[in-house]
């Protein structure tokens, strides 16, 4: 067997994507059920007087603004919590990455945002990285975290950063346009809706499996770096070594089944 494993991934990116179903399904929640409440206070023909029962009636105090702008704040509270998972996911895909490679990342900065260092660090340049992403998705992620720095650290009114962003989306790829082309995002800034969420949701899994794609090392690495001292202990039962050093490459990097056995085949027939 030569070449790369056929699966592969860090436990970070299994992790993002438990991290943002259970944001998914907390957030199409709260959409519901703020549809149906605003459906619910514009059908009762006056707005001020619907809110004010449903605060008597669950015994919470609201001061009622415009309803209207209830949507609008909430699409911006997601797109924070996307991307918190998003800074979780490069901070552990870094500590995975070092520790598989052995090898420190450089080009930290205080003015370099998360992913603009995992691109500088997981091939040999920035370029060659955001060559093998894509420089559309790229865009449309970056173009978020700006939204999010906005909603985060900075006067509504200054949407001329975002804004700027914006514009610098790149056109998608053929291979992207088809999985993106049913939802209609992303939106400027002033514009943001559950779309948005939606869309930035999927962008960062995808990224993600693109980065772990990247990442992955050819076969001869596992032969020759995998820590095999741990599993020494059986050595004098050889099958069973051989079942404990393929469950733990199934389980830590989600390798197939015939993979993780050759590897350990490779691994354990040479301790004999």
């Amino acid at each position: 067997m030569t070449g790369m494993p056929t699966n592969f991934s860090f436990p970070s990116k299994r992790k993002l994507f438990r991290y943002l179903g259970e944001t998914d399904a907390m957030v199409e929640l709260t959409e519901l059920a703020t549809r149906s409440f605003t459906a619910s206070a514009k059908q009762s023909g006056d707005v001020s007087a619907f809110v004010a029962g449903q605060s008597q009636q669950y015994d919470i105090c609201v001061n009622l603004a415009e309803l209207d702008l209830l949507s609008r704040h909430l699409s911006r509270s997601y797109i924070v919590t996307v991307y918190q998972s998003a800074e979780r996911f490069f901070h552990e895909f870094r500590q995975e990455h070092v520790a598989l490679y052995q090898k420190e990342w450089l080009g930290d900065a205080n003015s370099i945002d998360p992913l603009t260092v995992t691109l500088r660090n997981v091939t040999a340049s920035e370029s060659e990285s955001e060559k093998q992403i894509g420089p559309d998705l790229i865009s449309r992620f970056q173009y978020y975290r700006i939204v999010r720095n906005w909603i985060v650290h900075t006067k509504e009114s200054d949407i001329s950063k975002p804004q700027a962003k914006f514009s610098e989306i790149v056109p998608y790829s053929v291979e992207h346009q088809e999985k993106f082309r049913s939802i209609d995002a992303p939106n400027p800034p002033a514009g943001m809706c559950f779309d948005d969420f939606i869309y930035f949701s999927r962008l960062t899994k995808l990224i993600a499996e693109k980065l772990c794609h990247i990442a992955q090392p050819p076969l001869d690495h596992w032969t020759r770096n995998f820590p095999l001292t741990r599993f020494k202990r059986l050595s004098m039962n050889a099958a069973r070594m051989r079942n404990a050093v393929a469950g733990r490459l199934q389980t830590q990097y989600g390798m197939d089944a015939p993979t993780a056995k050759w590897i350990a085949d490779e691994l354990c027939g040479s301790l004999a």
